[in-house]
């Protein structure tokens, strides 16, 4: 109960409030694992991202295949740029057949593998991810279509694109600036402009609102 009153602390945005139920939970019961994962999500929202990792450590230490906290676990390994440590845990949580999070486990492997310049396997990763839940695989749909770029195939990266910028995935910033960058190198010049203004209004007073008028200063 205790465990569930933080996590309703964490939703409300109140992680200090979260620790400390779940230090009087810890003084009851120290052996749940589901404990320490919350502890992790709670220093993470604190920033304090060596304490989180800390606690998911643990949690995982208590039950291995763990899924949650597994995930977490590679989450924070690649904010703290441990890449080759996150792929293990990672990779648990991903072939859960039971986990319905797996997407965000495959999305996180994905991330991985592009930042260490393994487009390919970047790829696989990413497919799985927008395989197991195409409606909330923002972040993969993103990343897919950064890689797409990468290997010049621009019309695929623009559909990629589009789908990081649709319905659910309409708050990722990053993908609407990537799409007009797109639709420029792709000397599409009139859906670029569209693009690059709905950026600046969608995101006002933010560093990619910014780069899009920059953009659209020399656009032909």
């Amino acid at each position: 109960m205790l465990i569930e009153i933080a996590n309703g602390s964490l939703l409300e945005g109140d992680p200090t409030g979260a620790l400390q139920t779940l230090a009087e939970a810890e003084r009851d019961d120290p052996s749940l694992p589901e404990l320490y994962h919350s502890r992790a999500l709670a220093f993470f929202g604190k920033h304090d991202l060596s304490s989180a990792i800390k606690a998911a450590r643990h949690s995982v230490s208590l039950k291995s295949n763990y899924s949650d906290a597994n995930n977490t676990l590679g989450k924070l390994l690649i904010d703290d740029g441990k890449l080759n440590e996150a792929e293990g845990p990672l990779l648990v949580a991903a072939n859960d057949p039971l986990y319905r999070d797996s997407y965000k486990a495959w999305t996180s492997l994905g991330v991985l593998k592009f930042r260490q310049n393994d487009f390919s396997q970047a790829e696989i990763y990413l497919n799985h991810a927008i395989q197991d839940a195409p409606a909330q695989s923002c972040i993969a749909y993103y990343f897919r279509g950064q890689v797409e770029l990468k290997n010049n195939h621009i019309e695929q990266a623009i559909k990629d694109y589009n789908q990081a910028t649709k319905k659910t995935c309409a708050r990722l910033s990053e993908a609407h600036l990537a799409l007009g960058l797109a639709y420029q190198q792709n000397r599409q010049y009139d859906l670029a402009r569209k693009t690059f203004l709905d950026v600046e209004k969608r995101f006002p007073n933010t560093q990619y609102a910014e780069k899009a008028m920059d953009h659209l200063r020399y656009l032909p």
